[in-house]
């Protein structure tokens, strides 16, 4: 027993308690820095796949957008009274596919492949990764570092779901349609948000 005139940490039973402590605090502090840099991890890595989701998908429309190009202006010089159609390229696919001849049937046929076999996976994607989202459209519009990235994402959203949409009524059962835009003549919903590949690349830092 602890004298009097010995200071309490003196005692083997109170010291030994009181280092227990510390190893309690120590180990449950350490406990919490694990677990936000795991946090941290599992965020930037969502970012990551999110951001490649968005990449493949730029990648896509590129090689669609030059396959269209190159599509219309064939039916355009083959067939010079397409002229008087209105304006779209979708409008002018379904107008001369019962005329198309065999190579332009099968650029055709490429185009509406990158919307169903690319476009379709890519947007079940991103539509998935928004639902499991639980922190990055939390953010408010005001944050300093994911304000932009939150609205970005309710657009994204948005148009999403307004895409599948369409896809189901334009593609399904009409194989003249090779297309599903929203933001065209036809004004059937919001376009793709822009911008989105470079939101990203600021927040994680590429």
């Amino acid at each position: 027993m602890a004298t009097p005139t010995e200071p309490f940490w003196a005692a083997p039973a109170l010291l030994a308690a009181f280092i227990a402590a510390l190893g309690f605090v120590g180990k449950t502090t350490a406990e919490l820095i694990l677990q936000v840099r795991e946090t941290a991890r599992d965020r930037r890595s969502r970012l990551t796949e999110l951001y490649a989701l968005l990449r493949a998908g730029d990648a896509a429309y590129s090689a669609q957008r030059e396959l269209v190009k190159r599509l219309a202006a064939q039916l355009r010089r083959r067939l010079p009274e397409t002229s008087s159609l209105p304006p779209g390229v979708d409008r002018l696919f379904v107008a001369i596919y019962a005329e198309m001849n065999e190579e332009e049937r099968q650029l055709h046929a490429l185009i509406r492949a990158i919307t169903v076999h690319t476009f379709r996976p890519l947007n079940q994607s991103l539509l998935e990764w928004l639902r499991t989202d639980r922190f990055f459209r939390a953010a408010p519009p005001s944050h300093r570092h994911l304000g932009k990235l939150a609205v970005f994402l309710a657009q994204l959203e948005a148009h999403l779901v307004l895409w599948v949409a369409k896809y189901e009524a334009w593609i399904s059962d009409q194989p003249e349609h090779a297309l599903v835009f929203l933001a065209d003549e036809e004004k059937h919903g919001v376009g793709f948000p822009k911008n989105g590949v470079f939101i990203l690349a600021k927040v994680l830092g590429h």
